[in-house]
């Protein structure tokens, strides 16, 4: 999967947790539920289709280089008793490169190269093989390398093939499980505003993409707005244990990071870290943030007017 397909599956993944956790008592909307069981079905199918897409050819490749390397030593021995042995100047000059110079070459020309010598055998007068001190079984393992070796590529082929078709149903099975998020799950759950404020906002935070590249932590990024509290993410499942906060706002807008124990809970006075626009603040752990046991990390903007970014990887 690439870097892009990888987060939306993270997200989706996310979102099912939420429901079969803390957000159950959504699933009592029948809708609701309809809805999280068509995005399980879907995920289950990106996931299939994942596994296929991220299938290579390179236990085949592995297969083939030994193959030829074997065949390529038999091959030579037949080569040369045959060169030795006929009395035919054509079938000399036709065999007069050695496998090593061959086998350096098209893998469709080796093959070729492998089907004439063990042709070029059977021209042979029985009589002057077994006085040259020839052995059938050599051309009988040659003729099973040659057969090996094209089945093999034709299984790199089908492999290939295989990719390709992943490939686009992966495409295809993440725009359904968006528009299932967007058309079904979204409106209904905000539906549920008044009765669930607070399972609303952890499913908002659940449904947010987490940005990640490779070599680097996961990112998330938000909009906080003054006197609303914006639930970055539940801590427990993050897996971000040192936590480095930063602040995208304009000039002169601060952000106050803390945590709570609930995914709706506006700071206590003087509680949590606050950032300074452009910068960013690194913390060995949570203690600062809050009590021990608090679980959701929050962001909230100290000024009236403004629109805060906040980022946190």
């Amino acid at each position: 999967m690439k870097t892009y397909q990888q987060n939306q599956l993270a997200m989706y993944q996310t979102v099912l947790r939420f429901f079969d956790e803390a957000g159950t008592p959504l699933l009592a909307v029948k809708r609701i539920e309809a809805g999280r069981a068509k995005l399980a079905d879907v995920v289950t199918r990106i996931g299939a289709a994942g596994e296929s897409q991220d299938r290579d050819t390179t236990k085949i490749t592995e297969s083939r280089t030994a193959t030829k390397g074997h065949a390529a030593q038999k091959a030579e021995v037949l080569r040369l008793l045959v060169v030795t042995l006929t009395a035919d100047a054509g079938l000399r000059g036709e065999l007069k490169q050695p496998l090593s110079k061959v086998a350096k070459g098209k893998e469709a020309e080796l093959l070729a190269y492998l089907r004439k010598i063990d042709g070029a055998v059977g021209t042979l007068k029985p009589a002057d093989l077994a006085e040259a001190g020839y052995e059938e079984q050599v051309r009988t393992d040659l003729r099973a390398d040659i057969q090996a070796l094209t089945d093999t590529q034709g299984a790199a082929r089908q492999v290939e093939t295989g990719t390709s078709t992943a490939t686009d149903a992966l495409e295809t099975l993440i725009d359904e499980a968006t528009r299932v998020l967007d058309e079904q799950l979204d409106p209904l759950v905000t539906a549920q505003q008044l009765k669930h404020p607070e399972l609303v906002t952890q499913y908002e935070a659940a449904r947010r993409i987490v940005k990640t590249a490779a070599r680097r932590k996961a990112e998330y990024r938000g909009v906080a707005r003054y006197g609303k509290p914006v639930l970055v993410y539940d801590r427990r499942e993050a897996g971000v244990p040192q936590p480095t906060l930063g602040n995208r706002s304009g000039k002169g807008l601060t952000l106050r990071y803390y945590t709570a124990l609930t995914s709706t809970a506006a700071p206590a006075p003087g509680q949590g870290v606050v950032v300074k626009h452009k910068t960013d603040q690194q913390l060995a752990d949570y203690s600062g943030l809050g009590a021990a046991d608090a679980p959701y990390l929050l962001v909230v903007l100290e000024q009236v007017d403004g629109e805060g970014r906040w980022v946190v990887r």
